[in-house]
């Protein structure tokens, strides 16, 4: 496959935390290709590229283009900025109809209502400033040229010009993405990888970059059956948290309600009434979800037999390891290794294939940051 190619809008006053969520993104990605497939070039590139300019005429043209905005104080500024960015907006369109996609953050949004592509679309905008934003899309639909790209068309007069999501932190519509924030920048790129043949990275690197509250407690779990130096004494607090320290202490047991509630101390029927008031769910249940995040868990992160991880996540036989966790995941143990493993391939530990890929070819194109 070839490699995506990003470029990153860049100018006076850019929102560089935003750009450089999209670049640590990136790098997670090429990082996890390294580690897979040593001998293959990165799949993601990028290089940063002046909002006043354009690319040299040998550079090829990017298949997403990021604009991660402006720090502005008011409206006025935001048009400004905008203003100061026109040059932009011909490259916007094209790489729209040529089918790339766009992927606006913060302030950033602006500059697509400029250029006309989020007219009939779906998008999201930081509220100080989805007046700038509006402002924009009104202009644009006397700017000539500025319905031309590809799907925009299908907005006619008596349809709102952007179709706003306010309650969104992030949208995507037909190539578009757009964030109210430049901290959803990251779901939001791992989102429009997701949507290239480069989907079960973005997923992998998912997993590493945003929160997972039911993986976060798998391998704390896991640490302490470990006898990590990570584990520390605890005071439960409270039958449930008592009862929800006692599961993933006896993880790989047989569930057993009744040595549940007595180490919650408290009676079976209780238990139940507050567990599922607190977590949503039966404890049974919480002790299945938490016995396939941590065999995912090892799935991903360690060379165990999938036979090995299933005993140790309490699940003993093969057929109930690959029943429990494909009612969870939608895929066989085997088939979610091979799609989201987070290791180098064993006969490849160490290896100097390994070591150049990691040092020298993780991001040959990354802007420096700011």
């Amino acid at each position: 496959m070839d490699s995506l190619r990003f470029d990153i809008l860049w100018g006076p006053g850019t929102a560089g935390g935003a750009a450089m969520a999209v670049v640590d993104a990136l790098c997670v990605i090429n990082t996890l290709a390294a580690m897979r497939h040593p001998a293959q070039p990165p799949p993601m590139q990028w290089r940063r590229v002046p909002l006043a300019g354009r690319p040299g005429a040998r550079a090829p043209a990017a298949d997403v283009v990021v604009v991660p905005g402006w720090i502005a104080r008011d409206g006025p500024e935001v048009d400004q900025q905008v203003q100061s960015a026109r040059a932009a907006l011909p490259r916007l369109r094209a790489t729209l109809n040529q089918g790339g996609a766009l992927l606006g953050v913060f302030t950033g949004v602006a500059l697509l209502a400029a250029a006309g592509v989020l007219h009939g679309r779906r998008a999201t905008a930081p509220w100080p400033f989805i007046a700038p934003v509006m402002r924009q899309a009104l202009a644009a639909t006397d700017a000539e040229g500025a319905l031309s790209t590809r799907d925009t068309d299908r907005a006619t007069p008596t349809e709102p010009l952007i179709h706003w999501c306010g309650d969104a932190p992030w949208t995507a519509d037909r190539s578009v993405w757009t964030c109210a924030s430049p901290v959803t920048a990251t779901e939001a790129l791992l989102d429009l990888v997701e949507c290239t043949p480069w989907a079960s990275l973005a997923h992998a690197a998912r997993d590493v970059l945003l929160p997972a509250p039911m993986r976060q407690a798998a391998a704390v779990a896991h640490a302490r059956a470990a006898g990590s130096s990570l584990a520390q004494a605890r005071v439960p607090t409270g039958m449930v948290e008592r009862a929800r320290q006692w599961l993933e202490d006896h993880l790989a047991d047989p569930y057993d309600v009744q040595r549940l509630a007595e180490a919650a101390a408290t009676s079976p029927r209780s238990l139940a009434r507050h567990f599922g008031a607190t977590h949503g769910m039966s404890p049974r249940q919480y002790l299945e979800r938490l016995r396939v995040e941590r065999a995912a868990l090892l799935l991903q992160t360690t060379y165990l037999p999938a036979e090995e991880i299933g005993r140790m996540c309490g699940m003993p036989s093969p057929s109930t390891l690959r029943r429990v966790f494909a009612s969870h995941t939608g895929e066989l143990p085997g088939e979610y290794r091979q799609r989201y493993r987070l290791r180098t391939p064993r006969p490849r530990w160490g290896s100097a294939p390994v070591a150049t890929a990691l040092a020298g070819r993780i991001s040959p194109q990354a802007p420096q940051r700011p």
